[in-house]
């Protein structure tokens, strides 16, 4: 292979780009890891050492820890973006034991056949991992389309380690001449044209899974974790889109939360107000819509449930907030929450109208003394009894 190819030059300069732009991206928040960047880094160096080689034996060891700590990154970003488990100890010792194999090939057997093999089946053995590891967790197509882009640098780094090591009988085993072997000229191609996919996607995925925390951080309340009203809305189109219109809402506010806030002061009134949001993530269903509408009031949609079945989650809620142990938060008396109820009417179609139903069910059981739950239904019997405002 002839230095002025320009198939030499594509993939450092391919990859440094790559780099650099994950780089700049983590520099400013987008995305949340700088390993993307680290890995892309070392690959577009390690094919820089064959394109302007130093001294034969110095270039192999360098490329291969190189190559290595490219892989190791790729897996550790692989595993942060995923968000699954790992295993940086065992990957450690794996790094480690290689490290002194790959002395023991260049300066012991001085093999370039060895050395490579060694190098790619190693590289394999952390990328596979990783992909082992992410594979039941992508859900989204861009995901797929990564861990694709992953299996494929993954399988060209195999087949062409055992091509090379096993049934290439003309492979020189002078270090000398990898620069111009048909091993350096077969991974420019490959990369080229397979595995060049990698990053590029990865750069895609990562962008998509910024602008989703982005989205998510904007739907979100800070303090509780909870659905804010936007994000409210948005899930509520969600599920409209989906053909769910029947439900019921439940619209809660903690009793007499001032008191808290001017006694305690509002770090206390703040840590309430998420003790609350996390009892209602424990007691509603998995697919309940819960949010924050400010203050100490909260909304949540059940859709596909009953006023009953509704009112019992309610109750839930309510003894399970007044027998939660509150002396933890400086408080001498228990905190009480009032809800409101009702369900979604035929001829609605999302639950606005039953959400100021229930808004003034909520208002009428503070008005009949607060710590209960009341349905809407409940209201003329209430009016007609004095307990609930007309």
């Amino acid at each position: 292979m002839g230095e002025s190819s320009v198939i030499i030059y594509v993939p450092p300069v391919l990859f440094g780009l790559v780099a650099v732009t994950f780089i700049v991206l983590w520099r400013q928040k987008i995305v949340t890891n700088w390993q993307w960047g680290a890995g892309f880094g070392q690959t577009a160096l390690g094919f820089s050492l064959s394109t302007f080689p130093i001294e034969p034996i110095f270039d192999a060891f360098a490329t291969g820890m190189i190559f290595i700590g490219a892989a190791y990154c790729y897996s550790s970003a692989v595993f942060e973006h995923f968000q699954a488990p790992s295993f940086d100890r065992e990957r450690r010792w794996f790094v480690a034991v290689y490290t002194l194999l790959l002395v023991y090939c260049i300066f012991i057997l001085e093999s370039l056949r060895s050395q490579i093999f060694l190098t790619d089946i190693a590289f394999a053995c952390l990328i596979g991992l990783a992909l082992t590891m992410a594979i039941p967790r992508a859900r989204r197509s861009v995901d797929k389309i990564l861990l694709a882009s992953i299996g494929l640098a993954f399988i060209d780094t195999v087949a062409r380690a055992v091509y090379f090591f096993f049934f290439y009988g003309d492979a020189s085993d002078d270090f000398a001449d990898f620069v111009d072997s048909a091993y350096n000229l077969a991974v420019h191609i490959t990369t080229i044209t397979i595995c060049m996919t990698f990053p590029f996607s990865a750069l895609v995925a990562s962008g998509v899974s910024a602008m989703e925390r982005h989205r998510q951080a904007a739907e979100r309340d800070p303090m509780t974790g909870l659905l804010n009203r936007r994000g409210f809305e948005t899930a509520l189109s969600e599920v409209s889109g989906s053909g769910l219109h029947e439900g019921a809402v439940l619209v809660c506010d903690i009793d007499h939360f001032k008191q808290i806030n001017d006694t305690l002061g509002h770090a206390t009134g703040d840590a309430v107000i998420s003790a609350v949001a996390d009892i209602l993530r424990q007691v509603t269903d998995a697919n309940a819509v819960a949010a924050r509408f400010g203050g100490e009031e909260y909304v949540v949609f059940m859709p596909g449930t009953s006023v009953a079945k509704a009112r019992a989650s309610g109750e839930r809620i309510r003894e399970t907030v007044s027998e939660k142990e509150w002396r933890f938060f400086g408080l001498v008396r228990p905190v009480t929450v009032s809800i409101g109820i009702d369900r979604i009417r035929p001829d609605e179609t999302d639950p606005h109208a039953a959400i100021a139903r229930a808004d003034r069910a909520l208002y009428a059981a503070k008005a009949a003394g607060r710590n209960r739950v009341l349905e809407a239904g409940e209201l003329t019997d209430l009016r007609a009894s004095g307990l609930a405002p007309a």
